[in-house]
């Protein structure tokens, strides 16, 4: 027995694929990765430690890479569900399509 996927959802599939909300999760993230740089990279600067080693291991520990890094995590959790929602789409897209096609093979549509 097969389960025919509605047009309800194949029409949501849709709606998700036009959305622009993935490009803006993924435009925040790669932002935010960037930003996570920048401010790793000013908190070894403003390290007084001796040694390179040192004063990056002082800006790791450092509160604003700390926060910075707890931003991060957020932004990548709504990129990460974003990219799982547009490819779920696309996976009822593509059984949608392989149905239609065993359908016609077997003549129940035109």
């Amino acid at each position: 027995m097969s389960v025919r996927i509605p047009d309800s959802h194949v029409e949501h599939a849709f709606d998700v694929l036009k959305s622009g909300a993935h490009a803006s999760a993924r435009a925040a993230y790669e932002f935010a990765e960037k930003q996570l740089k920048v401010i790793l990279a000013k908190a070894e600067h403003a390290s007084n430690a001796k040694t390179v080693a040192d004063r990056q291991s002082s800006a790791l520990m450092s509160n604003e890479y700390e926060r910075a890094l707890g931003d991060f995590r957020l932004v990548a959790e709504v990129y990460y569900k974003e990219r799982d929602r547009r490819e779920a789409a696309a996976a009822i897209i593509d059984a949608y399509r392989t149905q239609q096609s065993d359908m016609r093979a077997l003549g129940k549509i035109g």
